[in-house]
């Protein structure tokens, strides 16, 4: 088939839930185009579930049972999806993190035979361990479809996502020039806010707006050795997690939480910032911000501040909504595995190769 229609399927390191996206792809040149998107929250109780076992507390029997949990969830949402986005040829399912360490192991659980039951079509899944398999970091690999999708001649743009985690796509002339994971985005305000709120985020940043940044805590928290490692590289809640909230937790404590939640959103305002600045050759002159992130008008805005040397937007200006990126990428990246073309980018990753991404869940007779 010269054009297929592709479900993807993400959910990130932020625990909301999972965003069903379909794209329509055409063979000769990936062309994308967005078709629609649908959201699922994760219950509760299951969401408890996946932030225990990408914290390690849970057993091997415990996260067996989980994986297959989160499979049936996914199924159970395909048949709550809206018309036109159950009509497809394909899905592409990241999957939830559960583990991430860059060219040494990486999971990703979430059973995909439950959906390729539930949709009678063929599954794309564990990308990841493709790219680790050839010397790479398994991440980050949306900025194959940033480059496709919306790379531009004579300029150089980024393209940067704001999930749990933060990270960029630097896109010289139309071609990827460097990718990578700058840092904790929304994970560590999100921390902050379920433990002291019945809140899921500051919406809108409301809250951080009106506190004050703990300038002595914040230098402390930019001196963490991730900040200083040389790209390409990849983090999550290893790095970004509880280990490190842990480290600065009597501080925090000790001031309101307002206040808190300013210097939160400054540490990553501040890492996103120096990256650019330390890394990005040349600098872009457009920085287009996708993912929950870019839903946050003040850190939009101390984003704003910090690059205003680019022009920065959000990726709704190019007809694309604010969470779609993700599950759009893993779409393109599940047709590529279909037509056996390579979607790991090298200088991205890191891998010493090109390789064919995913595994594919075929469950009937075709």
């Amino acid at each position: 088939m010269s054009k297929i229609s592709v479900l993807g399927i993400m959910s990130g390191t932020s625990l909301d839930g999972a965003d069903f996206v379909k794209i329509k792809v055409s063979k000769k040149n990936l062309k994308c185009e967005y078709v629609g998107m649908q959201s699922f929250h994760f219950p509760s109780d299951l969401k408890k579930k996946l932030l225990a076992c990408a914290q390690n507390e849970k057993t091997v029997y415990s996260l067996s049972a989980i994986d297959h949990e989160l499979g049936r969830f996914y199924a159970d949402c395909y048949h709550g999806l809206k018309g036109k986005l159950k009509k497809i040829d394909l899905i592409g399912l990241h999957g939830q993190t559960v583990f991430h360490e860059g060219k040494k192991a990486t999971l990703q659980i979430g059973e995909p035979s439950y959906l390729a039951l539930a949709a009678k079509k063929p599954v794309v899944s564990q990308f990841r361990v493709g790219d680790i398999a050839a010397g790479g970091h398994g991440a980050p690999l949306a900025p194959f479809f940033h480059q496709v999708v919306f790379g531009k001649k004579n300029k150089t743009v980024s393209i940067h996502n704001l999930g749990g985690i933060s990270n960029l796509s630097l896109i010289k002339n139309g071609k990827l020039g460097l990718a990578f994971d700058t840092g904790p985005a929304n994970m560590l305000m999100d921390e902050e806010i379920r433990q002291s709120t019945k809140k899921r985020f500051d919406d809108n940043g409301r809250m951080a707006r009106g506190g004050k940044v703990n300038t002595e805590l914040l230098i402390r928290m930019l001196g963490f050795k991730y900040f200083a490692e040389v790209p390409p590289k990849s983090c999550g809640r290893e790095q970004f997690g509880k280990d490190f909230y842990a480290q600065f937790k009597n501080e925090l404590n000790r001031l309101p939480l307002n206040d808190r939640l300013a210097t939160l959103t400054e540490l990553t305002v501040q890492s996103i910032a120096k990256s650019y600045q330390k890394f990005c050759k040349p600098y872009p002159s457009e920085i287009i911000f996708c993912g929950g992130g870019a839903k946050n008008d003040y850190l939009v805005k101390r984003l704003s501040d910090e690059l205003s040397s680019s022009k920065v937007t959000t990726i709704e200006n190019l007809g694309w909504p604010t969470e779609s990126i993700e599950g759009g990428a893993f779409a393109l990246l599940a047709a590529c595995r279909l037509w056996n073309i390579p979607s790991n980018l090298t200088q991205s990753t890191g891998a010493l190769q090109k390789v064919v991404l995913g595994q594919i869940t075929d469950l009937l007779p075709r």
